[in-house]
């Protein structure tokens, strides 16, 4: 049912006068064409109708172009625009006053300069979709391929819902071999969570998606041959709907209760198409896991379903072994976010190491001694990196401000001298900047981000990490040997082993001595607000 129409007969050219319009994207460096994102908004900053711009090689959408750089035809109605181009976040951007009058032609030239380089790493959209095969969204598998350049993604990994997509034969029909490697996946789709796999075969062999018992959903999905599993969005569609909140995850302990192990790889720290307001409120439920003894690596993507949502807005750096995009090695890929050298980026670029050599997935033999961590962090001239945190342990344990200067590019190494922590730690370095406004490259929540994945600290040198889990059990037996009272000992311990030496007495006591136990903990609670966090996330006892 429709309200008041009038039909005109006339083509859109006759009646808005439409007056044709050239854009040119190139290289600063070279003046070669580069692939692009091409806003185009109206003097109110509104994305304006674009037409007769809808070729093989392009991705049209309201106020958004997405092109292969070379000169691209569009239509506009006269007026006053701005024209940016953008080529994801390792580019600068680079806008133009347009002035588009009857009877004219127009043409805008822009040029981007590479702002940010990531030698000895590829950047990667694990969570990538298209409505050929997913079914929705609105992205064809052709226009993907021409967002996918466009937009810098050198990794691209195919995720469609309950199908095995192969990007390769569209990639190879529009000539874009050169600027990305992509890999077939399966966005794993079940009633109590999403999991991307991969790599997976082209076709039709899928994981059985109805089962519900993640071990068993887990291990069919390794069985088809996927070497990397990720939990996908584990807060959406909302906080208590979300895998994590159906399953009763104790956001200071990591305890479940219920839904069993969790034998995934890795979870989604950053997606860019759902935003927490509060960039550190999925990185609580990631910290409270590390301290459950669980190695789950962070990673960032996109879920782009549609052409306008920005595909490779959040990604994942890995670690390779070439920077050229064409040539990527997927069994590399694959070992590297299994270790867990990656690093998660939402418009900012951060990388760590630990006296002098360690990376992110090392273990680092402290020996009693400090640990010197120098982080880098980078971002493009138009995003503003803020603060840089360190944690140990979930601990925030020290903080600076990130040195930049208006309209220009970022890169600069913080160093923080940390002392040696009690136990053994890990160590996540967190960067949080300003939300991107311009409508060029507009993030959901008013904040960018990048976060590294840990580093372990072995504190006393014997060569082996131990999770606050372990250290918790390991100190929890030496206070009860020795006679002293273990609840008191836990309250002597930095946060992390705290709360795990609590949850370690309350598995093993009957009800009546947990109830007894979660008393002292509330009367605790006032001084330590991870105490309070740990109480209100208890399971409901089952009667």
């Amino acid at each position: 049912t429709i309200g008041g129409a009038t039909l005109y007969d006339a083509s859109y050219r006759e009646l808005l006068s439409l007056q044709p319009v050239t854009v040119t994207v190139v290289n600063e460096a070279d003046g070669s064409h580069l692939p692009a994102r091409i806003t185009v908004t109206d003097a109110k900053a509104a994305k304006v109708e674009i037409f007769y711009a809808a070729a093989t090689d392009t991705a049209v959408r309201k106020g958004v172009l997405y092109t292969l750089g070379k000169p691209t035809q569009l239509e506009l109605p006269p007026g006053s625009y701005l024209v940016s181009a953008t080529h994801g976040a390792e580019w600068s951007m680079d806008e133009s006053k347009l002035n588009v009058a009857p009877g004219e032609t127009a043409s805008v030239r822009l040029a981007l300069r590479r702002e940010l380089k990531t030698p000895g790493f590829v950047a990667a959209d694990t969570h990538i979709h298209t409505l050929t095969f997913s079914g929705h969204g609105d992205a064809s598998a052709e226009e993907r391929m021409v967002t996918l350049a466009a937009e810098g993604v050198e990794l691209a990994i195919a995720t469609d819902h309950n199908h095995q997509t192969d990007f390769a034969p569209f990639q190879k029909a529009l000539k874009l071999n050169g600027w990305f490697t992509s890999v077939t996946g399966n966005e794993v789709t079940t009633q109590n969570g999403h999991f991307n796999s991969f790599p997976l075969p082209p076709g039709k062999d899928i994981p059985a998606y109805k089962e519900e018992d993640w071990v068993k959903l887990v291990a069919g999905i390794r069985a088809k041959g996927a070497r990397v599993v990720i939990l996908n969005h584990p807060r959406w569609p909302d906080i208590p709907r979300g895998p994590f909140g159906r399953f009763g995850l104790n956001r200071a302990s990591g305890e479940r209760a219920s839904g069993g192990a969790f034998t995934f790889d890795a979870m989604e720290l950053i997606n860019s198409g759902v935003l927490q307001p509060d960039p550190l409120f999925i990185c609580r439920d990631w910290f409270s896991l590390l301290n459950h003894g669980e190695k789950i690596t962070a990673v960032g993507s996109s879920d782009s379903h549609t052409v306008d949502n920005i595909v490779g807005q959040g990604r994942t750096y890995v670690r390779s072994s070439t920077d050229d995009p064409a040539k990527i090695d997927i069994d590399e890929s694959c070992k590297a976010f299994l270790r867990g050298d990656t690093t998660i980026s939402l418009g900012i670029f951060a990388d760590v190491n630990v006296n002098g050599g360690h990376v992110m997935g090392d273990t680092v033999k402290l020996e009693g001694g400090a640990a010197q961590a120098d982080l880098r962090v980078a971002a493009p001239s138009w995003v503003t990196p803020k603060r840089a945190v360190v944690f140990l342990n979930g601990v925030a344990v020290a903080e600076q401000a990130v040195p930049t200067t208006k309209g220009e590019p970022t890169d600069t190494r913080l160093r923080f001298e940390l002392a040696a922590p009690a136990h053994d730690a890990w160590m996540v370095c967190v960067v949080i900047g300003d939300g991107v406004a311009h409508p060029a490259w507009a993030t959901k929540a008013k904040y960018t981000f990048a976060a590294t994945n840990p580093i372990y600290l072995d504190a006393d040198g014997d060569g082996v990490y131990r999770s606050p889990a372990t250290t918790a059990r390991i100190l929890v037996k030496r206070a009860e040997s020795l006679g002293d009272d273990v609840f008191q000992s836990a309250l002597k311990q930095e946060d992390g082993i705290a709360v795990q030496m609590i949850a370690e007495l309350r598995a093993g006591a009957d009800a009546a001595e947990r109830t007894a136990l979660d008393a002292s903990v509330r009367r605790a609670a006032g001084k330590r607000a991870v105490l309070k966090e740990f109480l209100r996330y208890l399971p409901t006892e089952k009667k």
